[in-house]
This record gives C-alpha cells, sequence and structure tokens, in this order.
C-alpha cells in the first residue's frame, strides 16, 4: 500500500461510501438490499486495505503500481471483530480527492 502517512484514509472511504451508496440499488440483490438496510446502523462497516492482485482483471495495472499507489476500501457487514459480509471493494488512487475521478468497483455476486 501506498504509505500510509501520506493517505488520508478519512476523505478514501468517505469517497468509496459515497460511490457504494450511489451504486447500490443497481448492484445488489433484493435480498442483499433489505439485509444490508435491517443491519446497517449497528454493524455497517468500512475498511482500507492494500489493493490485491486481483484487480489487474479490471485494468492495466501491475502489482508493483497497486501496491505502490492504489488502496482498496471494502464496505459491508461487520461482526465478532471481522467482515461478515462484504458487499463492495472500491478500488481507489491513494490520493484520490473525489468520487468523479476514475474508480473501480467490485460487487457482491
Amino acid at each position: 500500500m501506498a504509505k500510509s502517512s501520506d493517505i488520508n484514509t478519512d476523505l478514501l472511504v468517505n469517497i468509496a461510501l459515497d460511490i457504494f451508496e450511489e451504486n447500490l440499488v443497481e448492484n445488489l440483490d433484493q435480498p442483499d438490499l433489505e439485509y444490508y438496510a435491517e443491519q446497517c446502523e449497528t454493524q455497517a462497516a468500512a475498511e482500507v486495505v492494500s489493493a490485491f492482485n486481483d484487480w489487474q482483471e479490471f485494468n492495466d495495472l501491475t502489482q508493483e503500481q497497486l501496491e505502490q499507489d492504489y488502496i482498496e476500501v471494502r464496505i459491508g457487514l461487520y461482526e465478532d471483530d471481522e467482515f461478515d459480509l462484504v458487499y463492495a471493494r472500491v478500488l481507489l488512487r491513494a490520493n484520490q480527492t473525489s468520487a468523479d475521478q476514475p474508480h473501480w468497483v467490485k460487487w457482491k455476486r
């Protein structure tokens, strides 16, 4: 992951959440939407992690670029100190400043 001292994790999580909320109805099935809505208040969570190499299928980034310049934000439901369900994985540049900039999302299928 890019140097953590250079990353504004709060901003990146907010960007990822904006992307998630704007697109969740089109990308999650009805049971997932209903369950997320029921559990959102008590279990919703987002975390910043290193970008996994499976993003290469979406773009032409090398693993080195993913590790140095990008982060992944996982969004889902958290239970017992771990993610119970991950609804979306959002790939952002570590220095991203808005949801209008390029990003990629892997949705729960």
